[in-house]
């Protein structure tokens, strides 16, 4: 019978530390129930054998935590931040670059293009007139002046992106080392951290908005992280940095000889995974800055929208002008261009178109190849609203194609800003049904919290009589 008692005091002994232990987690996700990246916990109890011939007391046993991580769902919330991560780059990029573009003609290249167009169409009404004459060369040196500005803004914001491309790189191997850190932790752990593991997955949570990613779990705990394409940035205990670079891409061989450069991402090997880089706030700057702001500037590969519109300009206006006679006098001066830019660099014209400087308002050319008085000067007022022939691009006159440039930035950032709306949505729908499964729920902390206590106190109550049973047979043994 002793011995008996003495098991059973035993068992509720033990009972009483399982108990403690299992208020002390109750107590511990209380207290992480905002800690980002963590996941509840449960001390797993099992039933002790019982036995009373075997001297076996029965009881129960604390056999580890259990953690409610779920993987499918921290990676559904990874995969959708990644992908919010994109868009709300491309809109933010995309809202910068329209507002350089002002299509309501009252300023910028569309104020510039409509003013020198009227320029013409005065100009043609009195051909021989020195203040008309001399309207058109100020309107030509503003045109030349915003299309400069518009170049020179856009070229900043090009240089602005790459920056913010070589800071969001950091970002990525700040986190990249942090994962490694942990890695490190975890791997020199006898049993699992909910602390460490919580670090673990908001550095991942904070990745996710950079970059698109996948990881491996590991045998020993640690987790590797592979960039889209399967290029490594964390394995076990090594971080692999990637870097950034602006340069000329020379696959395909460059068609545009000093062309701007594009961004490039680098592998921890120089390898160039910039095309992997299809989502996160990394995808989105590289698309902002290598799609949409290339097309208007151009690259390695192609003029650039902006650059044609000078150039059709710029062309078109001076074929006109010096086809003609400053006047319908015999002998008259063939008329001189009226723009110049830079000859050999597609990707330069917005940026280097001027008036010509050799052209004075006398030699502005008026008359026509046939000999009509104000034939030049209708044909250049006609531009204003050409949809065929001279002065067209693609169909559209000149400023219906910058209206087009505008137009079409315009629409990707609406769209980028409806993708983001959504995509808001969508990753707090998956937040929520993460926090379903692993976050903290306070009301069911606090059942568990009464319903350990009551288990607590019980085994206390059993403590204290199995005590006194244990002196009163003590004390008759003694007394025998």
């Amino acid at each position: 019978m002793s011995s008996n008692l003495f098991a059973a005091l035993s068992a509720t002994g033990s009972a009483l530390d399982v108990f403690q232990q299992a208020l002390s987690t109750t107590q511990n996700n209380i207290s992480n129930a905002s800690t980002p990246g963590y996941a509840s916990q449960t001390l797993n109890l099992t039933a002790q054998p019982f036995d009373s011939a075997s001297g076996l007391a029965g009881g129960v046993a604390a056999q580890g935590l259990i953690s409610s991580r779920d993987q499918y769902a921290e990676e559904t919330v990874q995969q959708q931040t990644q992908t919010l991560g994109l868009y709300t780059a491309q809109a933010q990029s995309t809202g910068t670059l329209q507002s350089f573009f002002d299509v309501t003609g009252t300023s910028g290249v569309s104020a510039a293009l409509q003013n020198l167009f009227q320029s013409f169409s005065a100009w043609s009404e009195t051909p021989s007139d020195a203040t008309a004459r001399q309207t058109v060369l100020n309107s030509a040196s503003a045109v030349a002046g915003a299309f400069n500005s518009l170049a020179g803004s856009l070229t900043q914001q090009a240089q602005s992106m790459d920056t913010q491309i070589s800071s969001t790189v950091s970002q990525i191997n700040t986190i990249a080392g942090q994962i490694q850190q942990y890695n490190e932790q975890v791997v020199q752990q006898t049993s699992p951290d909910p602390g460490t593991d919580a670090q673990l997955h908001a550095a991942l949570d904070s990745l996710s908005q950079l970059v698109n990613f996948s990881t491996v779990q590991q045998s020993d705990g640690a987790v590797s992280v592979l960039l889209a394409g399967g290029s490594p940035l964390v394995m076990g205990n090594q971080a692999y940095a990637i870097s950034s670079n602006v340069s000329v891409s020379t696959i395909p061989p460059p068609v545009n000889a000093g062309s701007p450069p594009t961004a490039q991402i680098l592998d921890a090997q120089g390898n160039d995974i910039t095309s992997q880089m299809t989502s996160g706030q990394l995808g989105g700057l590289l698309d902002i800055r290598n799609t949409v702001l290339s097309s208007v500037l151009g690259d390695s590969q192609q003029e650039g929208t902006l650059n044609q519109l000078a150039q059709g300009l710029a062309d078109t206006v001076n074929q006109i002008l010096e086809s003609g006679t400053v006047s319908s006098d015999a002998g008259a001066a063939q008329g001189s261009a009226l723009f110049t830019y830079g000859s050999g660099q597609p990707t330069n014209i917005a940026a280097s178109l001027a008036l010509n400087p050799s052209i004075a308002a006398a030699q502005l050319a008026p008359v026509d190849s046939s000999g009509n008085a104000n034939g030049n000067a209708q044909q250049l007022a006609a531009l204003s609203d050409a949809t065929s022939g001279a002065g067209t691009i693609g169909g559209e006159s000149l400023i219906q194609y910058y209206g087009t440039i505008a137009g079409d930035i315009g629409q990707a950032n609406s769209t980028a800003t409806d993708n983001q709306t959504t995509q808001q949505q969508v990753v707090a729908q998956a937040t929520s049904m993460l926090n379903q499964v692993s976050g903290v729920s306070l009301n069911q902390q606090a059942v568990d919290v009464m319903q350990f206590q009551n288990a607590y106190q019980s085994m206390a109550q059993v403590l204290n009589v199995l005590s006194t049973m244990s002196q009163s047979l003590i004390m008759m043994m003694e007394g025998e």
